[in-house]
């Protein structure tokens, strides 16, 4: 685990940037903005347009104690496409255990 974990990031600012609809061509702008307003947690809605390469944007774009990740991850294997993208975090609508597995046994947060 390379990142700051959930407790530091939240710690920072309290808050979570939940980016719904973005567009991987407004990733890196948006994620420096909200970087530079105190934000640590940023979060990509799966049904996003292109949310993977949203994520890759922002992680590469952003420091290391910014925790950056997806969120409506459904199953396991988003867990899997989140990380590959860069993403240190996962977030659910629901409580699925093999998720929660996965991602822990992947290094994220969830």
């Amino acid at each position: 685990m390379n990142h700051p974990g959930l407790q530091t990031a939240m710690a920072h600012c309290g808050l979570i940037a939940i980016l719904r609809g973005i567009k991987p061509a407004e990733a890196e702008a948006v994620g420096n903005a909200l970087y530079d307003a105190g934000f640590r947690l940023i979060e990509v809605p799966l049904n996003s347009p292109d949310p993977l390469a949203s994520i890759r944007a922002m992680r590469a774009a952003l420091p290391t104690d910014c925790l950056i990740g997806a969120g409506t991850g459904l199953n396991p294997d988003d867990c899997a496409r989140v990380q590959d993208a860069g993403g240190e975090l996962i977030v659910m609508p629901h409580r699925d255990a093999a998720v929660i597995r996965t991602a822990h046994q992947l290094g994220m947060e969830s």
